[in-house]
């Protein structure tokens, strides 16, 4: 089913001229691939919801409550990778690293069943592999060639007073949220005749599956591509990997940083892998496409594991970094409330 990077955009680059509707699956690395028109995917393998275009139509809130139990690496180990992030940083190699660990977890339910009783706006299951279940958008693009990008930066418990003004007041998440939408911007300018920000910092509402909420900041960036656009959206894809809010900037040296590190963050043979990889569709008209992060992965052995993260600058600080990294260990279980904003983003207007 996985295939390389270049056969990859060449199938992709077919069905969009062809009108062929097809998902798509690309992880961190940008080397493995999975192309599959949907009418070939077999819902008992891999299931996927974007935004409401599924194939299973059997999601149901039924069931037991869900018991996620964390056994959290150990603070010494993921300062370890923090440290050598931060001095990274110091000597000018980044001034932002999206740095991530992997958590051992165990669930009363199985993956599959976490697909259909989680909401977000993506959700991926590849049997035997991994459940996604994202709240990030990566592009949409529509069928005039009107791309939009959602960047998702900064998180806070819902809980603590005034969290949304502490939030958007906290000048290093300013920072971090700042550098990811002009990395962005810079990501989409090399695809896109223009660029623009429609929306800067807006907040949405999460409730976990353990009914604690977390508040999440994204900002709206827009870009027109050519009318030809269908003809080449592999190309375009491709030219964006790997997503700038999930590694950092400047976007190549950052990657070598985050390999390096997270050597040190990660159980001894194991990567991101497909975590914050991509993954979307192609409905035949236009491309929905999200970022795989919220993401639980099966060892071979069968094991679980969570993996999550967060932005370090020259200001973080380990202990929060390593809190916000456990914070992000969640299933969500209701649809996402916007509290700044409609829960549609605004259509880009060229």
């Amino acid at each position: 089913m996985e295939i390389n990077r270049q056969s990859a955009i060449s199938k992709i680059n077919f069905f969009s001229s062809e009108n062929i509707p097809f998902l798509f699956l690309i992880d961190f690395t940008g080397n493995k691939w999975v192309v599959e028109p949907l009418d070939n995917i077999d819902s008992n393998e891999i299931k996927f919801w974007i935004n409401g275009k599924t194939n299973d139509h059997s999601i149901s809130a039924e069931g037991p409550d869900i018991v996620l139990e964390k056994y959290a690496l150990a603070f010494d180990q993921y300062k370890a990778g923090f440290d050598y992030v931060k001095q990274q940083i110091l000597h000018g190699n980044s001034f932002l690293v999206n740095l991530t660990a992997e958590t051992p977890i165990a669930l009363n339910i199985s993956l599959e069943e976490v697909f259909k009783r989680s909401e977000a706006k993506y959700k991926l299951w590849w049997k035997d592999h991994f459940v996604c279940f994202s709240p990030e958008i990566f592009v949409k693009i529509d069928q005039s060639g009107l791309m939009s990008s959602f960047p998702m930066k900064g998180t806070i418990d819902a809980g603590l007073l005034n969290a949304g003004e502490i939030l958007l007041s906290d000048r290093k998440e300013l920072y971090e949220h700042t550098t990811i939408v002009d990395l962005i911007r810079n990501d989409l300018s090399q695809v896109a005749e223009k660029v623009w920000v429609e929306q800067f910092r807006y907040i949405d509402k999460i409730e976990t599956h353990n009914r604690s909420e977390l508040l999440q900041v994204s900002s709206q960036i827009c870009a027109q591509l050519s009318h030809q656009w269908h003809v080449q959206p592999g190309d375009i894809l491709a030219a964006m990997l790997p997503a700038g809010s999930i590694t950092g900037a400047p976007k190549t040296k950052t990657v070598e940083i985050i390999r390096a590190a997270e050597k040190l963050t990660y159980q001894e043979g194991s990567e991101r892998g497909y975590y914050t990889g991509i993954f979307g569709i192609f409905d035949g008209k236009s491309v929905d496409s999200g970022v795989m992060i919220r993401y639980i992965e099966q060892k071979k052995d069968g094991s679980l594991t969570f993996k999550s993260g967060g932005g370090i600058t020259a200001k973080s600080i380990a202990e929060k970094e390593y809190e916000e990294m456990i914070q992000k260990i969640y299933v969500p279980i209701v649809r996402n409330h916007s509290i700044t904003k409609p829960e549609t983003p605004q259509p880009c207007l060229p």
